[in-house]
């Protein structure tokens, strides 16, 4: 399968940070309308690869970069729960700051060294990767789809990147053995 995935737009966390929302309401946050107008360019440059389906994280940064996207190429758009971000808290409950940047860079070693940890209170990159393999392999009647989500899914699915994917920016990746 062929995937053209897009990392969602450049988000506006200011009013979320200014009212000290939890991590649940920041998934609400829109993009940055500053850099909006890189989504539009965006869009022209993949309108060349030839996707028949765009597939969007729930999330509101994802969806508002889908949209975007989807304006310039007309398709049809899908939504689904299991491509959002990492969850760095299994139980769902909130994570201080410094806590969750401990739980991300002992997640990222692990995926470095492909090495799955176990007992962990964090979703591991292996759980994250069956998550989005398993939304992908009922897409696989499509030969090229869009994906727009978020760097870890991407990194999930790519295997460890030494360079992220930038807010806004896409690859092109190519999954054997989905379905």
């Amino acid at each position: 399968m062929e995937i053209v995935f897009v990392r969602h737009g450049v988000p506006d966390y200011s009013l979320s940070d200014e009212r000290k929302m939890t991590q649940l309401e920041k998934d609400y946050a829109p993009l940055n309308r500053d850099y909006i107008h890189e989504l539009h360019a965006v869009a022209q440059e993949i309108q060349l690869e030839k996707a028949e389906v765009i597939i969007s994280s729930p999330y509101t940064r994802a969806l508002q970069t889908a949209e975007i996207i989807n304006r310039e190429l007309g398709l049809e758009l899908f939504v689904e729960h299991d491509l959002r971000e990492w969850r760095a808290d299994l139980g769902g409950g909130y994570v201080d700051l410094s806590e969750r940047d401990r739980r991300w860079h002992e997640y990222r070693i692990s995926l470095k060294h492909n090495m799955e940890a176990n007992h962990i209170p964090y979703e591991s990159w292996g759980e994250l990767k069956n998550r989005a393999e398993n939304v992908l392999s009922r897409y696989t009647h499509y030969s090229k789809v869009i994906v727009v989500s978020h760097f870890n899914v991407f990194e999930s699915l790519a295997g460890y990147q030494d360079n992220g994917i930038g807010c806004g920016s896409y690859r092109s990746l190519t999954l054997e053995k989905l379905g």
